[in-house]
């Protein structure tokens, strides 16, 4: 049988397949073939859907391709399919045309691929949908793809991992023995586990949006039975005021390092570390005292094809975290803010961001760093820079301000600024509160 030519770029690749067969399951699963393509008014599309359909056919089918004349004259197609219920474990397909019976042959292995199709597969598919498709940042793409591999793909359950099930085998059922099995010994907290809920969630939301299968699973899935680790009191992981002071006392000291500056002035706003480095002098109105928080740099790996990961590259974001609008808000400079900006200028008086490193944003990790060099120096424990965001909200909370807090955080609801009241005051004395304690005079 002649061999059809093709175009060898237009078969997308999946590393992730070993077999011809699981390639041709993908890209039907993928619907870079089929009735997507077929329905095109494109005839150059067309055709090409065609020729691949053909060839991928003709590589991977395990049973011959027949043709046939019929006692009427008529030429007809045929071949065997796997088929456990039929004599021989096969059944036979027949069409009039060899395109007609490549088409009945594509259907066929779309439906093995829907009933074949495991769990590590799924998630293949899935992560680079998710790369492409959503506005999942790299660092959350890779958050995912590493608690996958740690999590789920090699945990065994009832014996079997569970990467290696199929997806339509995969129910509430067997999702209850997992997740309580991986949290019997109590070794991952609450919020971990939820994390990883998620991201089976968003797999089988997947499943169901490809007609793998019909209802996601997961959805019925409660938590609140489970055991998990206890999680330790923050309430005092955080600067104290003693401790800030420390810090900022000696950061005065320190007038040529943009990192110095950028330090204290995240100590005079609500802000992310994010977006401190993202500040840009465009955003700085220093006759209106405010400042406006609309960008932020982040720092992170991107997900290849393959399914290995780039190094890590800096890139400048206009959208914030939460991407609300909640997160777009201007901030008010104090006297000692605006004193750090007129420090930053004159260090930095031709750069687009406000605090630069060797004519580059500054990044999380070397912020973190110099950080914690500044701590070790003023003679205090290092948090990270978060927690100064933390010991802002905490500082300036008074009782009946929480929306205001909330606003400035970029928060969407103040139960999110709730989670960031912290004890800044450490040597509280707690004696009075137990003054009407016990057998009292008579």
């Amino acid at each position: 049988m002649r061999k059809t030519e093709y175009d060898p770029q237009a078969i997308k690749s999946i590393s992730a397949f070993d077999s011809h067969k699981k390639q041709l399951i993908a890209l039907l699963q993928n619907d870079i073939i089929g009735h997507n393509m077929e329905e095109s008014s494109d005839d150059t599309m067309n055709n090409l859907s065609k020729k691949m359909k053909q060839h991928i056919i003709e590589e991977v089918h395990d049973h011959k391709i027949y043709e046939s004349t019929t006692d009427n004259g008529r030429k007809v197609w045929y071949t065997y399919v796997h088929d456990e219920t039929k004599p021989k474990n096969r059944r036979l397909m027949k069409r009039a045309t060899y395109e007609s019976l490549c088409d009945g042959l594509v259907d066929y292995y779309r439906e093995v691929g829907r009933m074949n199709l495991t769990m590590n597969d799924l998630f293949n598919e899935w992560i680079l949908f998710r790369r492409d498709e959503t506005p999942a940042k790299a660092g959350t793409v890779r958050k995912n793809y590493s608690d996958w591999n740690k999590f789920c793909k090699r945990f065994v359950v009832d014996r079997k991992q569970f990467g290696h099930y199929k997806v339509c085998d995969v129910t509430t059922k067997l999702l209850y023995k997992y997740f309580r099995a991986l949290t019997k010994d109590r070794e991952h907290t609450r919020k971990a586990v939820s994390n990883i809920r998620c991201l089976l969630s968003g797999m089988m939301a997947y499943a169901v949006e490809k007609n793998i299968i019909q209802t996601n699973p997961v959805r019925e899935v409660s938590l609140n039975q489970l055991t998990f680790k206890p999680v330790q009191d923050a309430r005092d992981n955080v600067f104290t005021e003693d401790e800030a002071q420390k810090l900022l006392n000696h950061l005065k000291t320190i007038d040529d390092d943009p990192y110095a500056l950028a330090i204290r002035l995240d100590f005079n706003l609500f802000i992310r570390v994010g977006e401190l480095t993202g500040l840009k002098w465009e955003d700085v109105d220093i006759d209106k005292r405010t400042i406006y928080i609309c960008h932020q740099v982040t720092y992170e790996p991107e997900l290849n094809d393959n399914l290995t990961f780039t190094e890590k590259r800096m890139t400048t974001e206009g959208y914030l975290k939460g991407c609300t609008s909640q997160g777009y808000r201007h901030e008010y400079l104090t006297d000692e803010a605006i004193e750090i900006l007129k420090l930053a200028r004159k260090l930095n008086p031709d750069g687009e961001y406000v605090f630069m490193n060797r004519n580059r944003p500054m990044i999380t990790t070397t912020f973190n760093k110099r950080l914690k060099k500044y701590c070790s120096e003023a003679g205090i424990p290092y948090r990270s820079s978060h927690k100064i965001r933390f010991y802002a909200a905490s500082t300036a909370y008074n009782g009946e301000n929480l929306t205001a807090i909330s606003r400035m955080m970029g928060h969407s609801n103040t139960a999110t600024t709730l989670h960031y009241l912290r004890d800044t005051i450490q040597d509280e004395d707690y004696s009075a509160i137990f003054a009407n304690l016990g057998t009292k005079d008579v």
